[in-house]
């Protein structure tokens, strides 16, 4: 069982961006009391606080007290989910703090019903991983209307706390985009189709669309998929990809 106490703790880091009932509320209360679950979200703070939006954008993470904060942001909410990811999965603190800083990030920009997603993906987090970095981020611009309900569940399950699951399977997914197939999608991973379609019925996903077209714009991005290193433009192959992340961290270096 996911906990609880994540929900509300993801849900504040990330702008309240859905509005949860007093039940739940209730619920989280009841099992803070669980050591775990208290240390997870302790250790989460302590990883998180005072760090700035990997998005370069030069505000504070997105929920941050520290103004200005970033708003509406995948690269900083994605930042947070792996934080939460990783100390769940048991990993230490000084080592999830040494992915976070890593001097390389890895932007794809791509909707879940691009049908090139899953190809440029693999390719991306295979590159990436070989090279031991891990800071990969799907910026996904919301064309459709397909496309920004793909969002909408993802983001759900970013709430709830199967946010790499549920993505993994929606790159995968090669359609239909309609919400009984989307939904029947998270059963097959266990979530509570009930609370999924709660969850899609009010959350906002304006601000996270706008901040993903705004950085595709601003890169000169025209055609998705579109992978971008350290914001700057990168040809969709392995050997483009693995000269970009060298140059970056042969410049770190010297």
């Amino acid at each position: 069982m996911r906990l609880r106490l994540r929900f509300l703790l993801t849900t504040t880091l990330i702008l309240g961006v859905l509005v949860v009932s007093r039940s739940l509320y209730q619920e989280c209360e009841a099992e803070s009391a669980r050591i775990d679950q208290k240390e997870i979200v302790k250790m989460a703070e302590e990883i998180l606080a005072g760090r700035h939006c990997p998005c370069q954008c030069g505000r504070y993470l997105p929920g941050s007290s520290l103004p200005p904060a970033c708003f509406g942001c995948s690269v900083g909410k994605a930042e947070i989910t792996y934080v939460l990811e990783s100390l769940e999965a048991g990993r230490k603190a000084t080592e999830i703090i040494m992915d976070l800083g890593s001097p390389v990030i890895i932007d794809v920009f791509a909707d879940y019903t691009n049908e090139n997603i899953s190809k440029v993906w693999k390719l991306v987090k295979r590159v990436s991983s070989e090279l031991h970095k891990i800071r990969v981020v799907l910026r996904t611009p919301g064309l459709t209307v397909e496309a920004r309900r793909a969002i909408k569940l993802a983001e759900c399950a970013r709430l709830i706390g199967h946010c790499s699951v549920i993505q993994e399977s929606l790159i995968n997914h090669q359609g239909p985009w309609d919400w009984n197939t989307l939904i029947k999608l998270t059963e097959h991973h266990g979530m509570d189709s009930e609370k999924i379609r709660a969850c899609v019925d009010g959350i906002n996903i304006d601000a996270q669309i706008t901040k993903d077209q705004q950085h595709a714009e601003e890169r000169g991005i025209r055609t998705y998929p579109t992978i971008t290193i350290n914001r700057q433009i990168t040809a969709s192959s392995e050997q483009a990809i693995r000269k970009a992340i060298e140059k970056v961290l042969l410049e770190q270096s010297i």
